[in-house]
């Protein structure tokens, strides 16, 4: 925008008629024209997003190709020399979803497959539960005691998802003392795996910690993998492929018409739908190639290989979180369960970390309030230390830190240009204010307290009894059913 600004005034200057120049208007000087830019970016106008007529993407132009929803689309290949810090982040803020193909070759643990794990002498010795199976999964099993030959069904309705249960090695809850556990998991077993993580060049240095903390290790017989699920945490997640080929399906949480305040997305949900799931994307991994894909996703794996142990290791990492991915398709993240651990992060972010009220406002209160002086209004004034109306980097970093200050430019930079103007501040508060005031509004007011409490002290939604929770997911999806037919109802 600088150049554009500037090159009006030479350009104004060169048609000028030399004694126009002389006599004429008083030409600004490069200095002041400068000077004048925060006045004139911060006086644009930011893109109306009223919850009431504003629309997610569609997801065929922003995961496939174009307008249209043939699924599935494409991954996105990639190669470690492809990308670097900014162009991954970039990916990564806007929730998609990738393959690089040569991540895991010159790891340490590029060798581990499950062999590994039986002959190794610090592993040898560990259990693994299994998971996703019909019946509810085994109790803890040896690497060493021939669990591939164990097929347990899992019971999944669909006949292109895996009909074998995986195994699982949550290595990482060595570190946590109530956590679900064996007593065969040590210390030294977690220490060795995080000695042989290799963090990738093109991501931040402050993920090291992640990988070293959240690693879990999944292992597959022929034709056995993790039923369609989606999971409640809220950061993008890396999935590398050890040993053996894998097959992922995965797909964004759908649009909603209604709140939902119970998990609709649990282990093999999706199978017993009316509508078939129709996943986004259906992705090939080998040894040595890792994956990426954005909090929010259904994701189910297969071993596709008939004869080859499967085995990867997945993390989650923080940096950046897809602060671009909830903003845009914040609609449905507000009116999914299942990502509900997302909900009081946004409010932070709408806030800019200041005070906003849980049960949301109207559109219009939500960004008269943020254009002015008090509540979020205060609040930016108070991170805007030079007052011109713009929020740089700098100013952010100060007020909440780097990491912070990189979800707070993520979620309200508009035209990510990066800094955030007071209008973009004011149109994405409101967004999100307008919506969470629906979401309520929708919900029926003897369960909106739900809403209120989520996630604050020891009470999580996750907790609800079943006889609640069947009582949540009814009054949904009546109201899904009527707004799909043109409906309306009193709640």
């Amino acid at each position: 925008m600088a150049q554009g600004i500037l090159a009006q005034f030479r350009g104004g200057i060169a048609r000028r008629p030399a004694r126009a120049m002389l006599c004429g208007p008083r030409i600004p000087t490069l200095g002041a024209a400068l000077a004048l830019l925060p006045r004139i970016r911060s006086a644009l106008p930011a893109p109306s997003l009223d919850p009431r007529t504003y629309a997610e993407p569609l997801d065929g132009e922003y995961w496939g190709t174009g307008s249209g929803d043939e699924r599935p689309f494409a991954e996105e290949r990639l190669r470690t020399s492809d990308l670097d810090q900014a162009s991954f982040s970039r990916r990564i803020a806007d929730g998609k979803v990738f393959v690089v193909e040569d991540v895991g070759r010159d790891w340490p643990m590029a060798k581990w497959d499950c062999d590994y794990f039986r002959s190794d002498p610090t592993f040898q010795g560990a259990e693994m539960t299994q998971q996703y199976a019909a019946q509810g999964g085994s109790g803890f099993v040896g690497f060493q005691s021939g669990w591939e030959a164990a097929k347990s069904p899992s019971g999944a309705k669909d006949k292109d998802a895996p009909q074998f249960a995986p195994y699982y090695w949550g290595i990482k809850d060595v570190q946590y003392r109530d956590a679900h556990r064996s007593k065969t998991w040590k210390q030294a077993m977690l220490k060795k795996v995080q000695e042989h993580v290799k963090l990738p060049a093109f991501m931040d240095a402050s993920n090291r910690e992640e990988f070293e903390t959240t690693p879990e290790f999944w292992f597959a017989a022929a034709g056995a993998g993790a039923k369609a699920h989606m999971d409640t945490h809220v950061q993008a997640t890396i999935s590398l492929q050890l040993a053996g080929t894998k097959r992922w399906r995965l797909g964004m949480m759908e649009p909603r018409r209604a709140p939902f305040l119970a998990m609709i997305y649990k282990d093999g949900d999706v199978y017993e739908e009316a509508t078939p799931w129709q996943p986004h994307f259906n992705v090939t991994l080998r040894p040595g190639e890792a994956l990426f894909f954005p909090p929010g996703f259904i994701h189910e794996t297969l071993n596709a290989d008939g004869e080859t142990c499967a085995a990867s290791v997945t993390f989650q990492f923080s940096a950046p979180m897809a602060t671009r991915l909830y903003r845009r398709f914040l609609p449905r993240v507000r009116r999914t369960a299942d990502i509900h651990e997302s909900w009081p992060l946004l409010k932070g972010w709408a806030s800019l970390g200041g005070r906003a009220p849980k049960e949301g406002q109207g559109y219009a209160e939500a960004k008269a309030e943020a254009l002015g002086g008090r509540g979020v209004g205060k609040r930016f004034a108070n991170v805007d230390k030079d007052g011109n109306g713009i929020l740089d980097r700098s100013e952010l970093d100060a007020a909440v830190g780097q990491r912070e200050a990189l979800s707070l430019l993520g979620f309200h930079d508009l035209d990510e240009d990066g800094s955030i103007t007071r209008e973009e501040f004011a149109e994405v508060f409101a967004l999100w204010a307008g919506t969470v005031q629906e979401v309520l509004a929708d919900t029926p007011k003897k369960y909106r307290k739900f809403h209120l409490q989520d996630m604050e002290g020891d009470f999580n939604i996750e907790d609800l009894s079943k006889k609640v929770t069947s009582k949540l997911l009814d009054a949904a999806r009546e109201l899904e059913t009527q707004r799909a037919m043109g409906q309306t109802a009193e709640l």
